[in-house]
């Protein structure tokens, strides 16, 4: 057996397992630009830049599910080829028009636009539309380019997404570093992703179209999928306003400066991890429609949901044990608080993102309406986490209370998720404690080195640790079996 087809059994799979590395693959090099551009960018930006970006963006994040009303969920659903064509344009239709009307409120309705001015953002909040816009034309054909397989394709474009981002960024930033630099960055990573897939959109919509849209087939499709902006979309907007809370209350109680450090601390972890849900979230939608008609979609989802662990596990461990100590060393010393907020907030990090994919069952099994009633649900505790501890103005105690019961909600809606699929309660808890189990040794030897005061010292034990774990799951993976 090659060394290609022991990283390819990491998923029993195969119809899974290709896709997923392919994407992840792709992922990997944006991640390896987008972090060596961080240790200049970082440099480059003072914290209140970036504050004020990730206020921006974590707007714009919030309001993505709202402005095409998920239509976009419907476009895996449908065997018919044309079908699922119409929802596509549904989906773009239905956002170019939503941020249409965002821009007028934005632009014109005196409350909001008092409401931005008293954060001292200018009129910085005139783009959130124009960001949405352009991110949700690049993700809604990423997820029509998943249904044609071109696992390819998309790959290229996230690497031209944050190769473009990080350029753009760093060239802003020579000139004059400043907010816009960021923002700007942020828009054209995602203009130039929607360029890069266009050629293959168009042809492929053409041929799944053989013929003109028609506005009989789009209300169909908005009729026969209605429960993705009746269900579907209001609970994704409470997830997203959930994940996104302590970047909307902490400009609250502390100034952009402060901000800036939390919102890269958190982006850090969230953005590489986030990266790796998309791509196996990507590809779990489409097979898990396919494994729920055979029957096997148990299995299936356990086997995803495990690998999700494995792989996120460590990163999440070792910045909750060393977080400052990492980022003094790659930062610089006035980034070190970044790296101590995540000692609070990791845990619900990965929580949210190990269940992110598994969300798609939902949509699956088309229970969107109780996707909705766990959202508010969960909207509820978080809400009331914010009324008691938010009095206190103690950021610090906010986030970590925010931490402990986002990690609670992300893992009971795991449980939840996995017992709609068919498994069973052990085999959802087991692969936690089995790599907790794993990485405990290596996240002690980590702290007893912190202790000694030398941040260099603590960041080379981390990484042997993440060497020691690799190796580890290379082993009882059997990816370095001897060949046969």
């Amino acid at each position: 057996m090659t060394l290609k087809q022991r990283i390819f059994s990491l998923f029993d799979d195969s119809d899974f397992r290709a896709p997923v590395l392919k994407l992840v693959s792709g992922q990997g090099i944006a991640l390896v630009i987008g972090y060596l551009a961080s240790l200049v960018l970082m440099r480059m930006y003072a914290d209140e830049y970036w504050g004020v970006v990730d206020y921006i963006i974590s707007w714009t994040t919030i309001l993505v599910p709202v402005v095409s009303l998920r239509f976009e969920d419907a476009l895996m659903l449908p065997e018919d080829k044309r079908q699922s064509a119409h929802a596509y344009l549904l989906a773009v239709s239905t956002t170019v028009v939503s941020c249409l009307i965002l821009l007028a409120i934005l632009s014109l309705f005196g409350p909001v636009i008092q409401f931005f001015a008293d954060k001292d953002i200018g009129r910085w909040s005139l783009i959130i539309p124009l960001a949405i816009v352009v991110h949700r034309m690049a993700k809604i054909t990423e997820l029509w380019l998943t249904r044609q397989n071109s696992f390819t394709l998309i790959s290229a474009g996230t690497i031209v997404q944050v190769g473009s981002m990080t350029s753009v960024r760093i060239a802003a930033g020579l000139v004059s570093p400043s907010t816009g630099g960021l923002i700007w960055g942020f828009i054209v990573g995602y203009i130039l992703t929607f360029a890069t897939y266009s050629r293959r959109l168009i042809r492929t919509l053409r041929s799944s179209l053989s013929g003109k849209p028609t506005w009989g087939e789009m209300r169909f499709v908005a009729s026969r999928y209605r429960r993705f902006p009746m269900f579907t979309m209001p609970a994704a907007l409470l997830s997203a306003l959930i994940m996104r809370l302590p970047f909307l209350i902490l400009p609250e109680f502390l100034d952009w400066g402060t901000m800036g450090l939390f919102s890269r601390g958190f982006n850090v972890l969230f953005v590489p991890l986030s990266l790796l849900a998309g791509s196996v979230a990507q590809v779990f939608f489409v097979r898990a429609v396919k494994t729920n008609r055979e029957g096997t979609l148990g299995r299936f989802s356990s086997n995803v949901h495990t690998k999700l662990i494995m792989m996120s596990i460590f990163p999440t461990a070792a910045l909750m044990v060393a977080g400052g100590d990492i980022f003094q060393v790659l930062f610089g010393i006035e980034w070190r608080a970044s790296g101590e907020y995540l000692r609070y907030v990791a845990p619900w990090i990965m929580f949210s993102i190990v269940s992110s994919p598994m969300t798609r069952l939902f949509d699956v099994l088309e229970r969107q309406r109780l996707e909705f009633l766990v959202a508010i649900a969960s909207a509820v505790v978080m809400i009331s986490v914010l009324v008691l501890v938010g009095r206190s103005q103690n950021a610090a105690l906010i986030i970590m209370y925010l931490g402990i019961s986002g990690s609670a909600i992300r893992f009971g809606q795991t449980i939840l998720l996995l017992k709609l699929s068919g498994t069973n309660l052990t085999d959802t808890v087991m692969p936690y404690l089995k790599y907790i189990s794993i990485v405990s040794p290596l996240m002690l030897m980590a702290y007893i080195v912190s202790t000694l005061g030398v941040p260099l010292y603590t960041f080379g034990t981390v990484i042997f640790g993440g060497i020691a774990f690799a190796a580890y799951i290379l082993k009882t993976e059997r990816l370095l079996a001897p060949k046969s």
